[in-house]
């Protein structure tokens, strides 16, 4: 079952399994350590009899391509727990949420921020890559450039392809 909730509205209990999945998952990383991240807005699940099995975080927000203002959802923690993987649970569960983001959350772009080894996983889905120049905020007004890849989904049949994106804030 797809659920979507404003993340401050998670159990205890879902919180805790997907904090320890995240920390799985990225803890290791040094740039996840190095910077200063977004909380997110909604928190997106699948569940099968009350388990948690795949999870997304989504972050709404007004951001700058070229300096013009749209407003994208910026996914990340796209994660399947380990002992359901290679069964298509995020990619049934990012595909059944597109209705979400674009209608309800009226959003413009997904936007998210990923390694290149996932670009195959996320072209699959109707993601393309952009080679973006990507700023964003961290403490104490420093202004940083991501280093990684870009991907952005559009509802629409013409792509944008900007040369600078700007976060507006912390990345997520």
């Amino acid at each position: 079952m797809v659920k979507i909730k404003e993340t401050y509205k998670l159990s205890k209990r879902t919180k805790n399994q997907i904090d320890k999945a995240v920390k799985s998952a990225f803890g290791d990383i040094p740039i996840v350590q190095e910077i200063t991240w977004s909380q997110p807005d909604f928190t997106i699940t699948f569940t099968e009899e009350k388990e948690l099995i795949s999870f997304y975080n989504v972050v709404k927000r007004d951001v700058s391509f070229d300096r013009k203002k749209v407003t994208v959802a910026g996914i990340n923690n796209v994660i399947t727990l380990p002992e359901f993987r290679g069964k298509g649970y995020s990619s049934k569960l990012l595909s059944a949420t597109r209705y979400f983001l674009f209608n309800e959350l009226a959003v413009d772009y997904g936007l998210l921020l990923c390694a290149k080894e996932l670009i195959p996983f996320y072209k699959k889905l109707g993601w393309y890559k952009v080679d973006s120049s990507v700023f964003f905020k961290q403490p104490v007004n420093k202004t940083m450039q991501w280093g990684a890849e870009t991907m952005l989904l559009s509802n629409m049949e013409t792509k944008n392809y900007p040369k600078e994106i700007d976060l507006n804030g912390f990345p997520w």
